[in-house]
């Protein structure tokens, strides 16, 4: 930080006196022609990655022979570009602090105004929340100074950025929405970068589906400017959002994408993200040591270009892993690596988790004051969410307002062209067709001012409703958490198995007959599968109930990661899970049970053999049975049969189709 905090001193330094030449600012000349090709193909080659090609395009612009100041921060800032992208956040840093030194020197305001941008977007990325936040509002000073549509709409965007990773929602969204009128008056920047984050606000409200849409609209229009530099966080992003709804194959394929975007890129903080949601992924997928591997690549690449907040998110999924496999000191020490990061960084989301993660390890271990401490702390940071989530949905509730206000202010000037046309009309028409115009405007006069007064009275319902919010945020906030966690007791005591966290016997039986019901007279497919734990007596007997408690709640975990969204996974009773699959075909179960049976034999319990379980599978499939429970003894007929044949494989219901080969 000693060298950065030079650099910011004098940054500001120079920003202070600024006022002080403003008034006589220098126009910068143009480049020369030849000069400005080269500058645009190393530019087109940086945002393509083809960095090879790029820096010999900069050798070849300096080659030219020019040697004044301006051209020289065209061709430094060329390389500066190149250091950023690929994690060289020092060395670019000092470029454009050289940059600015100069153009402040000669006057250049508009030069001024993109080193300010440029040295902010690398402080933003290093983690400097402030100091990135200061540089960007330097820049849109002046760039409104200058009257730079793309300039202004591109730091807006940043800023917007800024203050949604700051909580400020209604602040994030002024920003945003002013970049994207610009954007819409001809301002060609950062338009895939509005679409970004308008995505990740959505995300921030569990919104997925909305949220997706606006980032493949981002990911398209990075597309269309063939810019890879901005194509790949969005990749990751897109694969954030896919993880965080629980698509966890989508969210890896996604994310292996993004990675080979940023090898081509030869950009470690672009391997770095993509590494961050492939890891994730892979833990939902329950492929731990796969996840391991990704996540500890992951924190090598963190390490080397100091983000020190993708290095905490890396640490804390990594103690996840190590908890998933029975290594508790790991994932205690891990966390408490990550901890630092996320209190000082304002992460609440995260500092949430990694809280609830570590205060039942806490107490199961004796360390009650240490517990009891994270506990607090984790009902104060739920607080604090809430009244975040409010914020954010009032934010999104002036969004969606300021949308209907433009489609409002659209109409209205498509009847002002409407009464101009009628206004020519009279012109052209006989005296003996003006009563009719005259009652037309008078028409249409009325609708405008009926309009007008509907807008104006929303706005003024939406006001009151935004300031009553307000006011009663905070309380609402704390009455929320606690109503959340009575109804999430209750939800739970009445449909959930204490012991496994997956349906119990009761809500099971409510879902079959329900969905068999649909199927039957609709004449849609429907499978049950009953799954038994081998040898599980044999467990209980020998290891005791404890561990074969242990083993139960593994085996759900296994199954639960491995099925669909829509599938209902329950426990039936002792060592049995049953399994209900709506609309899904024999062929396409077959091949559930062969990765059922793979996870649970790839599961390791401390102490035990490796587990296996037997399955029986029925199916619907237009039969015309008059009971779900009959459909149900198929099943379990049918698990009796795998049992038979020597356990560890799925045997099909006779009534449903011919019993498939051994899995």
């Amino acid at each position: 930080m000693g060298r950065l905090g030079t650099w910011i001193t004098g940054i500001c330094l120079y920003c202070l006196a600024g006022p002080l030449w403003a008034a006589d600012a220098v126009p910068a000349a143009p480049l020369p022609e030849a000069l400005r090709t080269q500058l645009a193909e190393a530019e087109r080659l940086v945002s393509s990655g083809n960095f090879v090609a790029a820096e010999a395009a900069l050798s070849a612009a300096a080659a030219q022979g020019h040697t004044g100041a301006q051209e020289q921060d065209a061709i430094d800032r060329g390389y500066a570009q190149m250091d950023f992208h690929r994690g060289r956040y020092d060395t670019a840093l000092a470029r454009y602090s050289a940059i600015l030194k100069r153009a402040s020197e000669r006057r250049d305001l508009r030069g001024v105004a993109q080193a300010e941008l440029d040295i902010a977007t690398v402080t933003r990325r290093q983690g400097d929340l402030s100091a990135a936040l200061g540089g960007f509002e330097r820049a849109l000073s002046l760039y409104r100074q200058l009257d730079d549509k793309d300039g202004t709409a591109s730091v807006l965007t940043h800023i917007g950025l800024i203050r949604l990773n700051q909580g400020e929602y209604s602040t994030a969204l002024d920003n945003l929405i002013e970049s994207r009128r610009l954007q819409e008056e001809g301002a060609q920047a950062e338009m895939d970068r509005t679409f970004h984050y308008l995505g990740l606000l959505y995300a921030g409200l569990r919104e997925y589906e909305t949220s997706r849409k606006l980032l493949e609209q981002g990911l398209a229009e990075a597309r269309r400017h063939s810019d890879a530099s901005r194509e790949a966080p969005l990749l990751g992003s897109m694969a954030r959002v896919a993880n965080l709804r629980g698509a966890h194959g989508e969210a890896l394929g996604v994310a292996m994408d993004a990675l080979r975007l940023a090898d081509r890129l030869d950009s470690p903080p672009g391997r770095a993200y993509a590494l961050l949601e492939i890891g994730r992924a892979q833990v939902g997928l329950e492929s731990f040591d796969e996840a391991r591997k990704s996540l500890e690549r992951g924190v090598a690449i963190a390490e080397e270009i100091r983000q020190s907040a993708t290095l905490a998110d890396f640490r804390a999924l990594l103690a996840e892993v190590a908890r998933r496999q029975g290594r508790i000191d790991d994932a205690l020490a891990l966390w408490e690596l990550a901890l630092p990061s996320y209190t000082q960084g304002d992460d609440q989301p995260q500092l949430l988790t990694v809280y609830r993660s570590m205060v039942p390890i806490l107490r199961s271990r004796g360390e009650m004051d240490r517990a009891l401490d994270l506990a607090l702390k984790s009902l104060q940071v739920q607080e604090q969410l809430s009244g975040l989530d409010m914020n954010r949905r009032l934010a999104v509730l002036e969004w969606q307002h300021r949308s209907e206000e433009a489609e409002r202010q659209i109409e209205l000037l498509r009847l002002d062209n409407e009464i101009g046309e009628l206004k020519l009309r009279e012109e052209r028409a006989g005296q003996w067709r003006a009563w009719v115009i005259n009652l037309s405007l008078t028409i249409v006069a009325l609708l405008l001012a009926w309009r007008y007064w509907e807008g104006r009275r929303f706005s003024r319902q939406l006001a009151a409703s935004r300031d009553e919010l307000l006011a009663s945020r905070e309380a609402l906030a704390v009455a929320h958490a606690e109503l959340e966690k009575r109804a999430l007791l209750m939800t739970r005591a009445a449909s959930t198995d204490p012991l496994t966290g997956v349906s119990n016997r009761r809500e099971f039986t409510e879902q079959f007959r329900k969905l068999f019901e649909e199927a039957r007279t609709q004449r849609r497919e429907l499978c049950v599968l009953i799954v038994d734990v081998d040898h599980f007596k044999h467990i209980n007997d020998s290891m005791g109930h404890a561990a074969g408690d242990e083993v139960l709640r593994g085996i759900a975990q296994t199954l639960q990661a491995a099925i669909r969204a829509d599938t209902l996974l329950a426990r039936w009773g002792g060592e049995e899970f049953a399994l209900l699959l709506p609309d899904t075909s024999v062929d396409t179960v077959l091949r559930l049970c062969e990765r059922l049976h793979a996870a649970v034999r790839s599961y390791r319990f401390p102490g035990l053999a490796p587990v296996s379980i037997s399955i029986g599978v029925s199916s619907l499939g237009g039969r015309e049975l008059s009971r779900a429970e009959e459909l149900f003894q198929e099943a379990d007929r049918a698990l009796f049969e795998a049992k038979a044949k020597g356990r560890d494989r799925t045997e099909v219901a006779s009534g449903a189709r011919e019993p498939g080969p051994a899995t």
